[in-house]
């Protein structure tokens, strides 16, 4: 996060670590997203074991960290910027199971060449970087047998885009997630996955009046290009929800 994270470094330091204080008194857009408890919504719900290793590509600063080390037993950090694990460590030294690596995940990945580690849980919940292909395959590398990656992802045909909220990079949408994670579960996280307030599922989509109040997303423009809730309903009523939903969470199992 670049100058975000030196800036969140001095911002926690000023602030004697109260986060909640530097959300009250710094209202920018990535301070939230790095610090708010509302991003470990994404997967607050999923049923982590509690003897898992866990890997997860891109530290976000550690907004979801602490979700990961409480509910499994070791957790791997990797991100190449080395201030943002510096942010990481800020928040989250005191945790004993929470391993800090400073490299890209292709860097991890010709380290453990000879002998890949593999992880019973592999999470990107922080984008899918600029090459979302080349991304989840290295990340797939690294799924032991029987384990599962959880990968998040900006859908560039997103409604809040047509509003004019501005794309992600890393943007892909559902079916060239589909075609990189076979057999995946695709799951819908409101607003998006960065701030989520409601999960659909497949199994659950959302019809007609459901998303009629919903907030178009934290980063929308101050003038919309479209009336959002009288789009969900359209959106809805025509059965494409699964094509202009914000953002999607993939669940993908290693052999089913």
């Amino acid at each position: 996060m670049g100058q975000t994270a030196e800036r969140l470094l001095e911002l926690l330091e000023q602030y004697g670590g109260d986060e909640k204080q530097i959300l009250r008194e710094n209202r920018e857009l990535e301070y939230f997203y790095a610090l708010s408890d509302m991003r470990e919504n994404l997967l607050e719900w999923y049923p982590f074991g509690k003897n898992d290793i866990l890997l997860q590509i891109g530290s976000g600063c550690g907004a979801m960290t602490g979700l990961f080390a409480e509910r499994t037993k070791e957790v791997t950090v990797l991100d190449g910027d080395g201030t943002d694990l510096e942010v990481n460590k800020r928040r989250r030294g005191s945790w004993k199971n929470i391993n800090y690596v400073n490299c890209t995940l292709k860097e991890y990945g010709k380290r453990t060449a000879e002998s890949p580690a593999q992880y019973d849980c592999v999470v990107l919940a922080d984008g899918l970087g600029e090459d979302p292909e080349e991304t989840v395959a290295l990340a797939k590398m690294f799924v032991k047998p029987g384990g599962v990656l959880l990968a998040a992802a900006d859908n560039p045909l997103g409604l809040k885009h047509w509003a004019g909220a501005p794309k992600e990079t890393g943007a892909i949408g559902r079916d060239r997630l589909m075609a990189l994670l076979p057999g995946a579960e695709c799951y819908y996280p409101l607003p998006d996955y960065r701030a989520a307030s409601e999960i659909y599922s497949d199994k659950r989509l959302p019809a007609k009046g459901d998303l009629t109040g919903m907030v178009i997303s934290y980063d929308y423009p101050q003038f919309l290009r479209t009336d959002v809730g009288a789009s969900w309903d359209t959106i809805c009523e025509e059965g494409s929800f699964r094509e202009f939903a914000n953002s999607y969470l993939m669940v993908w199992r290693r052999h089913g």
